[in-house]
């Protein structure tokens, strides 16, 4: 399912922005919010800080999601927020499976209002850099993370998708805006054809991406990661 979608994403707009005088309310460690979601703030951290948005695979959990990921914010300094679908995957997904011909098609659902409430919770709690956000995911949540970060490219300055599916054009392709896409050549459950294909659509459309090969199957790599952030963040 590496093919575009046909390009319908109002409904996947994000209306919430970072806020100037935000008070820094935030403690450092995980801090839970609404819809399942949950923030990881390193220690010693300074405001503005840049923010990296997240998006678990199917079946997989926002605290799980964020297991792997805590490092990696110590290292680069980064605000971590880690999203729960309200179903066992994202509904873009969900309703791609449901369809008869499983084209995928820009059909969002709630996980988008979800994402909107979380993240206008925590613009409200903490200071965010606004040129330095950025939204990733893996295998499922890489999808949705590529096809609603495209479409909101005004909020998000990166994309880091972790093994991806499948993805669906925005209205406008932003070509400022830096796509990381990694994928490992022996991954069983998503096929490395399918992220080969959608970098090659992305490099079509004049989208700033970098696609990564890794030797290794369907994972999350400390080095990827590593990679994905200072691409995506501008370093």
């Amino acid at each position: 399912m590496s093919a575009p979608a046909e390009a319908r994403t109002n409904s996947a707009r994000l209306a919430a922005r970072p806020v100037a005088a935000a008070v820094d309310a935030l403690p450092a460690g995980r801090t839970a919010l609404d819809h399942g979601a949950i923030a990881y703030r390193p220690a010693g951290i300074a405001a503005p800080m840049p923010l990296l948005v997240v998006m678990h695979g199917a079946g997989g959990s926002a605290a799980n999601m964020l297991q792997p990921l805590e490092e990696a914010a110590d290292r680069h300094k980064v605000l971590l927020l880690s999203l729960q679908s309200s179903g066992r995957t994202w509904d873009l997904i969900e309703r791609v499976g449901r369809s008869p011909d499983r084209v995928p098609r820009a059909d969002f659902g709630p996980d988008v209002r979800r994402t909107d409430a979380v993240l206008r919770t925590l613009f409200q709690r903490v200071p965010v850099d606004p040129r330095r956000i950025v939204i990733g995911g893996f295998s499922d949540g890489a999808t949705y993370a590529l096809s609603l970060g495209m479409a909101n490219a005004g909020l998000f300055r990166g994309v880091i998708a972790l093994s991806p599916g499948f993805f669906v054009f925005p209205d406008r392709t932003d070509t400022r805006q830096r796509l990381f896409v990694a994928h490992g050549r022996k991954d069983d459950v998503l096929l490395f054809a399918q992220a080969e294909g959608i970098a090659g659509l992305l490099r079509q459309a004049g989208a700033d991406v970098r696609f990564r090969p890794f030797d290794g199957g369907h994972q999350i790599s400390r080095a990827i990661v590593d990679e994905g952030l200072a691409f995506a963040l501008g370093g």
